[in-house]
């Protein structure tokens, strides 16, 4: 049994480093999760939270949000004053604009407490109220289908050459691939070389779509950065006017604004309701950007200066 097992091992050892077919399954869901993974980072970095209290957590704020569709920012009754940004469950009827008016704070660590206008705030993520991740799952499961269909078409073009030679000629031939391959000289070391080795070249007639699908990619993408609010411009800048430039931007900015005004609305309900608790300021929303960088480069870079 030992044998048979050492057998094994070093069978599989011919194989390591190689794509396997019985790893295809892996392979595709391991290309969603990564695709997903960079979206979902994307969604979670696009707005900046400014004076939040140090006892929240943005990140998790933005991951609840994204997630559930809603969370809420609130103080324990016996912490007045001491907020937390932690997930919700709703505890009551809608009023007449669809809005509850209790909900719980709750956490996977049990934590739960009693919530309200009057400790609190809940949150949406964007007007509709529908979770973002839908459509996040949608978009990085087409992704990886355009990635798979583009390593199907890479196969077929790769296509190997086959070397017809008898047996006796066999290192002969495969130590004169080597030497062409790595770019050497071929030599040959008896003259009937040549009459004993022909090639073959498989040949399956299935164009390379190369252009076609990164097209295909980006466009996709480009429904991704409308679905988040992000601007990009499907044209290179130089071929369009600023009118143009303008109109692609317009639909992201109104997407954006679905969801930074529902963060910007409950925000507004703390810094009303709880000046008294917020010590470093008005709670603020902003679309998220790399300002501090900027400042710095600008203060050290004599170019700008």
């Amino acid at each position: 049994m030992a044998k048979r097992g050492g057998r094994n091992r070093n069978k599989n050892r011919q194989y390591e480093g190689r794509a396997m077919w019985w790893e295809s399954p892996t392979y595709n869901s391991r290309l969603v999760m990564y695709y997903r993974n960079i979206i979902m980072q994307l969604a979670m970095n696009r707005f900046k939270w400014i004076n939040l209290p140090s006892t929240c957590d943005a990140r998790f704020l933005e991951w609840t949000l994204l997630n559930e569709g809603y969370a809420t920012i609130a103080f324990p009754p016996k912490m007045v004053g001491t907020f937390f940004s932690t997930r919700v469950q709703f505890q009551s009827e809608n009023d007449v604009y669809d809005n509850p008016f209790q909900w719980d704070s709750i956490g996977n660590n049990g934590w739960r407490f009693h919530c309200s206008m009057f400790n609190g705030v809940l949150i949406h993520d964007n007007s509709t109220r529908f979770p973002l991740m839908e459509g996040i799952n949608l978009y990085a499961r087409e992704l990886a289908q355009i990635r798979i269909t583009k390593n199907v078409n890479r196969f077929h073009q790769k296509m190997p050459v086959v070397w017809l030679v008898p047996e006796e000629r066999k290192l002969d031939a495969i130590n004169m691939v080597k030497q062409v391959a790595g770019g050497e000289p071929a030599v040959l070391a008896y003259p009937e070389f040549a009459r004993d080795v022909s090639t073959m070249a498989l040949q399956t007639g299935v164009p390379y779509l190369g252009e076609e699908m990164a097209q295909d990619e980006m466009n996709v993408w480009n429904r991704v950065y409308m679905m988040l609010g992000i601007d990009n411009s499907t044209l290179k800048m130089e071929r369009q006017t600023q009118d143009e430039i303008q109109a692609h931007k317009n639909p992201a900015e109104i997407i954006r604004l679905a969801s930074l005004n529902e963060r910007r609305t409950a925000a507004e309900h703390l810094n009303r309701f709880f000046p008294e608790y917020l010590l470093d300021g008005d709670i603020q929303v902003e679309w998220n950007r790399d300002l501090e960088s900027n400042n710095w480069n600008f203060r050290h870079d004599m170019v700008h200066q």
